[in-house]
């Protein structure tokens, strides 16, 4: 949003569809509309543009992620690393991006959520492709410590900005296919796996791989001339300058546009989330987002290991359907964007949860051959990014615009510390058990307790609802 925007929103001047709403104070909503629920809508072109930049965004910043799952096998062969390596290694960048989210939620509610988008890709870039010279499991350790600390920021950053942008009718769509972007980073890179392996063997190829990784930069020079901020957000900014001007009348002409909580608007937003209004949805989102994510990382991060070293599968035929099967799981994600536009986010999320633990099962503990192998895959795959798709919604609509990027990326701390402990505990629980009790034990019945807590404890937030009538 230009200067000229934030003065309109402030002062009620013509020349910007916030302005148009804000005419008068307050400005009496229009039928079937709630006073301060309005719709500040951006062009449908740059809607369009959004949801592609926030798709590419997703999708590129986790090609380097998915680099490190599909490649470890390659990966630990060359540099002589057993499976508990492999985990600690897994577990550093996603524990460092815990760490890192919790200090970027707060910029994105002050500084600005296109600050989180930009800061997160560059550093994501440039410090992934520093994988390319890495010898040991100590230098990779402390290179994927820079590389993963961004990824739960931009997850919430990107998920706050479609949110925000996008009205009731469509949210729940637009999130699911930006989430869909991470099926297009790990089809990527599988893709890139397959023909850096082919073309330069597999104690080479990989190095080559993390090449890639420079993509996200890509899309930094677009945010940075083209991407604006949420008018939600600039409106958020200019209520707090009017509370501390002591502006009544700006104030009134801001709250007919979009309703915020005055008394709360300017305290810090970590005191925000665990307020009493917020504190239940605060502590249930961390719960769930730790242990799902981190469940679902885990599979993703050993299947590989395990279809080739235990059920003895070749690296082509399990990479070959990797690639082809990663874009069911778009379908997944769409899928579950429809349901939890009519259901809710909770109820949808219940429900693919339930059917990835079936996949999980199958795709694991009960034996298989590889023509077996793939319809078992496509169902896991489908259920388990399906689920994700509604955890975004669930993230960015619990929380009210004040505090939505801190609370959004709050959750995507959680998500990023499940993947740095269960994969840990996965690894830990092979020095002692087999893979298969370990799928069962370590996956499976955690799963099914947390789908039983969450069912328990979390509210629904009924769909296709305004920002402002869920939360303010």
């Amino acid at each position: 949003m230009s200067q000229k925007d934030v003065r309109d929103i402030s002062t009620g001047k013509a020349g910007s569809p916030a302005s148009n709403a804000a005419s008068s104070a307050p400005q009496p909503a229009p039928p079937g509309k709630e006073p301060g629920t309005l719709t500040v809508a951006e062009s449908t072109g740059y809607l369009a543009f959004l949801a592609i930049v926030m798709y590419l965004g997703w999708g590129l910043i986790n090609t380097d992620g998915n680099l490190i799952l599909i490649l470890s096998g390659p990966i630990t062969t060359t540099l002589h690393l057993s499976i508990q390596q492999y985990s600690y290694v897994v577990s550093a960048g996603f524990f460092a991006s815990f760490v890192v989210s919790l200090i970027l939620g707060p910029l994105g509610d002050r500084l600005g959520r296109r600050f989180v988008l930009q800061l997160t890709l560059a550093g994501t870039a440039f410090i992934s492709m520093l994988q390319y010279f890495i010898n040991s499991f100590l230098s990779w350790f402390l290179i994927r410590i820079g590389a993963g600390a961004f990824t739960g920021s931009e997850w919430g950053a990107g998920g706050t900005v479609l949110a925000e942008n996008f009205g009731k009718r469509f949210r729940g769509l637009i999130l699911s296919v930006m989430q869909s972007g991470w099926v297009f980073g790990y089809g990527l890179a599988s893709l890139i796996s397959l023909v850096t392996i082919s073309a330069y063997g597999s104690t080479y190829g990989w190095r080559v791989a993390f090449l890639f990784a420079f993509l996200p930069a890509l899309l930094i020079f677009v945010i940075r001339f083209k991407l604006k901020d949420p008018k939600r957000f600039e409106h958020i900014k200019a209520v707090n300058e009017a509370k501390k001007k002591g502006d009544q009348e700006t104030l009134n002409r801001l709250l007919g546009i979009y309703n915020v909580d005055v008394e709360k608007v300017d305290k810090h937003p970590y005191r925000q989330l665990f307020s009493s209004d917020l504190l239940r949805t605060t502590l249930v989102l961390a719960f769930w987002n730790f242990l799902t994510t981190g469940i679902a990382i885990t599979t993703n991060a050993f299947q590989p290991v395990y279809f080739e070293e235990v059920r003895g599968f070749s690296f082509s035929a399990i990479t070959f359907m990797f690639t082809i099967v990663s874009f069911a799981g778009i379908l997944g994600y769409i899928a579950n964007g429809f349901l939890n536009d009519r259901i809710g986010a909770k109820y949808s999320i219940i429900i693919f949860a339930l059917l990835e633990v079936i996949g999980i099962y199958l795709t694991t503990i009960v034996p298989h051959n590889i023509y077996y192998l793939w319809p078992a895959y496509i169902l896991f795959f489908f259920t388990e990014n399906g689920q994700f798709s509604a955890l975004i919604r669930l993230n960015t609509e619990a929380y009210p615009t004040r505090s939505r990027a801190t609370g959004a990326i709050w959750g995507g701390a959680w998500w990023s510390l499940g993947q740095a402990v269960w994969p840990l505990l996965f690894g830990i629980a092979l020095s002692s058990i087999s893979f298969n009790s370990a799928w069962y034990y370590v996956e499976i019945v955690p799963e099914v307790i947390g789908v039983i807590i969450l069912a328990i404890a979390m509210k629904n937030i009924p769909p296709r609802r305004e920002l402002e009538e869920i939360h303010v």
